[in-house]
């Protein structure tokens, strides 16, 4: 599997079944968009720490698991970065609704948790970033107002989508950009 293709909700999902992890795709990089928005440093290997907690029972990652996982981190760190190409890892559009549903739900709720550890300072945030948290606390409970897959649930799932996305970016302006791990003093 090369790089690119690890980036892919079914080959990610494939990647994480086939070690038997529990986690999803959308869970996965949830947790990671969380970790950056609250204000992990690209350059802080204590996200690992971090993300082995909240998705894997503080235990280390399978090698090719942990390679797809770090790829994720980078790519989506350079992407809020950018202010280009961010997106969710989700199921395509073609996928049923539900499906992708469950998975924006799963997306929400482990970027919540992300951003919970590494940014515990919510007061500080703007009132407009405090309501955007609010709303992904919400959006990880809207499964029973979608009852059919029509024009109109479609068009309420993209605002609910594009919501995230906003919620995330906005994040990341406030808290992300994280400070470089602290130096260790020189012994002599």
């Amino acid at each position: 599997m090369n790089d690119n293709a690890r980036l892919n909700y079914d080959a990610f999902t494939t990647l994480l079944e086939h070690h038997n992890m529990v986690v999803t795709a959308a869970e996965v990089h949830g947790v990671i968009c969380g970790l950056i928005c609250g204000g992990m440093a690209k350059d802080d290997v204590r996200w690992q720490q971090h993300f082995n907690a909240l998705l894997n029972d503080d235990f280390g990652l399978p090698a090719e698991v942990k390679k797809a996982v770090n790829l994720l981190f980078y790519r989506v760190y350079d992407e809020l970065v950018s202010q280009s190409r961010f997106e969710l890892l989700m199921p395509e559009d073609d996928e049923p609704l539900d499906e992708r549903l469950d998975a924006m739900m799963e997306w929400a709720a482990a970027f919540l948790a992300g951003f919970g550890v590494v940014q515990q300072e919510l007061n500080k945030a703007s009132p407009e970033l405090q309501e955007m948290i609010q709303d992904i606390s919400s959006i990880t409970q809207v499964s029973s107002e979608f009852d059919q897959e029509d024009e109109e649930s479609e068009t309420a799932f993209v605002v609910l989508y594009e919501h995230l996305k906003l919620g995330a970016t906005l994040a990341f302006e406030e808290f992300g950009k994280g400070q470089p791990s602290p130096k260790r003093p020189t012994l002599h």
